[in-house]
């Protein structure tokens, strides 16, 4: 028992010998940690060059009209209906947003239609009166006549006849008097019940247009959205703008404020539209220095905001491109020089705001202060300072 062990022992031995040899061949041999290469970097040198350069900035601007205008409800409560969005255009008198009305319109047409019978009333008695002293005046026009007949007869009687003739006298000229009070009582007679009916009447209409008014926003003429930030079912305060419209009659470019680039630009600055992404050559348009878009209506504010820069359409840009809030890429050539001083910005170094550059000539080095930059384009910038073309300057 004790001899089988042992064999069994050795055999387990020799088969885990066997196995590990082929484990180790199947690897194969190991392989040793790589040592890294020593790389040597090599700075970079820049020569100094004359030549051209033409410093330029891009802008985005969009097409707005002159004339624009901030709209607001005349009183608080909860949106709605929107009937417009942004960039759609609208006609004069056009419901643009509005809160809820319904009740007040269809208290509006019940006052109307009070109106209108108030209105038929007054009339159909105004045209009874009229017939009535028209009436009168021709009783009185006939008594009168009669009251001269009578005269003359009384006058051509004698004897007995004449106490006859001047009785009817006495008659006629009573029938007289009562005819002209009766015509001066229907003269009189203005109907003010029926006048103030009709008043009463027309100031219910004007409270409940007054009232949808506050709850409307209206058009003020053939106009664009320009902005919206209102929504159907939002909570929105008296006199707060939630639209922003504009009559596109005159259009401009605007670009959003740069303080930098405001101090730069000069009505001379040529700047050009592009029409699209290929397109490299532009239209050319014009700083409007002095423009300032103007209200067209009475607004929450007098003054338009002026965050931005504007410049005109080119008088050569085609019709169907010309397109309310359309955005537009500008292209702005704030300089350009034939021979020039130039040095990539990679090559100039800055240190507590001074700028320099080291000038690296065979085994000397010297530092030369960069006195200005001036033009700058993507790749070059002009320098001011104590260089010369060829000189080989040592980037940091």
């Amino acid at each position: 028992m004790y001899k089988k062990k042992n064999l069994l022992l050795s055999f387990t031995s020799i088969l885990f010998v066997l196995l590990s040899a082929c484990s180790a061949e199947s690897r194969g041999s190991p392989t040793p940690t790589p040592v890294p290469e020593v790389v040597e970097y090599e700075r970079s040198v820049f020569p100094v060059e004359i030549g051209p350069i033409t410093e330029e900035q891009s802008l985005i601007g969009n097409i707005v009209p002159s004339i624009q205008d901030e709209l607001f409800f005349r009183t608080s409560g909860f949106v709605t209906r929107m009937t417009v969005k942004n960039g759609e255009t609208f006609k004069a008198g056009d419901v643009l947003a509005e809160m809820q009305v319904d009740d007040l319109v269809n208290q509006l047409e019940q006052a109307r239609i009070d109106l209108e019978v108030a209105q038929a009333n007054l009339a159909k008695t105004n045209a009874e009166t009229e017939y009535d002293i028209s009436a009168a005046e021709a009783d009185v026009k006939i008594l009168e006549k009669e009251v001269a007949l009578a005269e003359l007869d009384l006058a051509n009687t004698s004897g007995k006849t004449r106490d006859k003739a001047q009785l009817k006298l006495d008659i006629k000229n009573e029938e007289l008097v009562l005819a002209q009070k009766a015509l001066a009582l229907l003269s009189d007679n203005t109907n003010p019940y029926m006048e103030q009916a009709v008043k009463r009447s027309e100031l219910a209409v004007q409270r409940l247009e007054s009232l949808i008014a506050e709850r409307q926003i209206i058009a003020p003429y053939d106009g664009v959205l320009l902005r919206s930030t209102i929504r159907t079912g939002q909570q929105i305060e008296a006199y707060q703008t939630v639209l922003t419209v504009g009559d596109p009659t005159l259009q401009v470019i605007q670009v959003a404020f740069d303080y930098d680039l405001s101090t730069e630009l000069t009505e001379e600055t040529p700047v050009y539209l592009l029409l699209n992404a290929s397109d490299e050559t532009g239209l050319p348009t014009k700083y409007l220095k002095f423009f300032t878009p103007e209200r067209g209506v009475q607004s929450v504010s007098e003054t338009v905001n002026t965050d931005y820069l504007y410049f005109s359409l080119p008088e050569d840009m085609p019709a169907d491109q010309i397109t309310t809030t359309r955005n537009y890429p500008l292209k702005v050539i704030l300089g350009s020089k034939d021979a020039a001083l130039l040095l990539p910005p990679a090559a100039i170094r800055s240190y507590k705001g001074l700028n320099f550059v080291i000038v690296f000539d065979g085994t000397t080095r010297r530092r030369v202060e960069i006195e200005e930059i001036g033009l700058r384009s993507d790749d070059r910038w002009e320098v001011y300072g104590d260089l010369q073309e060829g000189d080989q300057v040592l980037g940091p």
